[in-house]
């Protein structure tokens, strides 16, 4: 038997309990019938790693596995160190082995294939963006019976062409447990100073947030110890300029998109939140020819979109919005911008008589497919 590793959750694990639950209720804990495959899913900073490092920890301590290991920051790391050194990582946590040396990712694969075979591991793959990782670290044959494979991603179609059928999507705080999460940030305690309740300081955070645990955590960390009127102003300038923190990792999964796929997210950020489906595709095929299909999809596996309700609603979350917004506002001058949406910018343009070829024709298309539809 092993001996235990745990790891750091959260310094406040608000809201995880049920979801822990959950999570290894989807992976049939306590069964060796198999290798068992799960994958995590949902927007950045909603708490994709917080939740698999809770479920490691749970796991270790109520089963006995032959190997453990945790892949942080995959997507990272493969980036600047390649797949052969998480590969090389994967056999020194599982076999204890550090003199194992390889030179490319093809050379690992059948190294692991061969020496876990059999082998009853529990595997994290934390932040996971291509299928290449997925194919050169954990593959379901190379595992033996009774194995744990979970692997968190924004991108839930990357799941579904590595045949991973099992998902569990984070989805945000309800409100209570975001007001509990910021409280604790903020006060480290878990009711707030009365003051702060009575004016509703913390409800209008919350409101901002959106049950983002990141966007809960990085406010309510940057404003402690802040006095009423600090809150009130910091709030006003998160409405104007995301914080740099949360639109950083916001902000990746828009930079993994596909060129003309960036442009679908920023019409829709901009313009076409809370639009019905057909009307947002049958606007903007104008524009994307057939492709509308297949952006929309690639949207919303990587959560950046949500289509909901029986009129199928393009909706996402504030805080992606908000990022979105700022990619479009800070990427040209307004006249040359195709995308008007603040009232002060489409002054500036009329007043100016600065509006560029290309808005022209996309307003043409617009107006066009608007009267004719």
């Amino acid at each position: 038997m092993i001996s235990l590793g745990l790891l750091h959750v959260a310094d406040y694990p608000v809201g995880l309990e049920s979801r822990v639950l959950h999570v290894r209720s989807l992976l049939d804990a306590g069964s060796d019938d198999g290798v068992h495959m799960i994958g995590i899913h949902g927007m950045g900073g909603i708490g994709k790693s917080t939740l698999a490092r809770a479920v490691y920890n749970e796991l270790i301590i109520a089963e006995k596995f032959d190997g453990l290991c945790f892949l942080a920051n995959v997507r990272e790391n493969s980036d600047k160190h390649r797949l052969e050194r998480l590969q090389e990582k994967l056999l020194l946590e599982i076999l204890g082995e550090n003199n194992i040396r390889l030179t490319s990712k093809e050379q690992g694969i059948p190294i692991i294939e061969s020496r876990l075979t059999g082998k009853k591991v529990l595997l994290i793959l934390d932040d996971v963006d291509t299928r290449d990782q997925l194919q050169a670290i954990a593959r379901p044959g190379w595992f033996g019976p009774g194995s744990k494979i979970i692997i968190t991603t924004r991108d839930k179609q990357l799941l579904t062409s590595h045949k991973v059928y099992i998902t569990y999507e984070v989805k945000e705080l309800d409100k209570k447990d975001a007001l509990q999460l910021l409280t604790w940030e903020a006060f480290n305690k878990e009711k707030a100073y009365p003051s702060y309740v009575e004016v509703e300081v913390l409800h209008r955070v919350v409101t901002y947030a959106s049950g983002l645990p990141l966007a809960l955590e990085v406010i309510g960390s940057h404003l402690a110890g802040k006095n009423i009127q600090e809150w009130e102003s910091a709030i006003t300038q998160y409405k104007r300029t995301p914080k740099k923190d949360i639109q950083d990792i916001l902000q990746v999964s828009y930079d993994a998109l596909e060129e003309e796929e960036q442009k679908v997210f920023l019409d829709i950020a901009c313009c076409f939140k809370r639009w019905r489906l057909t009307e947002v595709e049958h606007i903007l095929r104008g524009v994307y020819d057939n492709c509308m299909k297949h952006h929309i999809r690639v949207l919303v596996g990587k959560s950046l979109i949500k289509v909901s309700g029986w009129d199928g609603v393009v909706n996402m979350h504030d805080l992606i919005q908000d990022m979105g917004k700022l990619i479009d506002r800070e990427s040209k001058e307004p006249g040359k911008r195709r995308r008007l949406w603040l009232t002060k910018d489409i002054i500036e343009v009329l007043e100016d008589n600065s509006v560029s070829e290309s808005m022209v024709s996309y307003l043409d298309r617009f107006f066009y497919l608007i009267f004719t539809s």
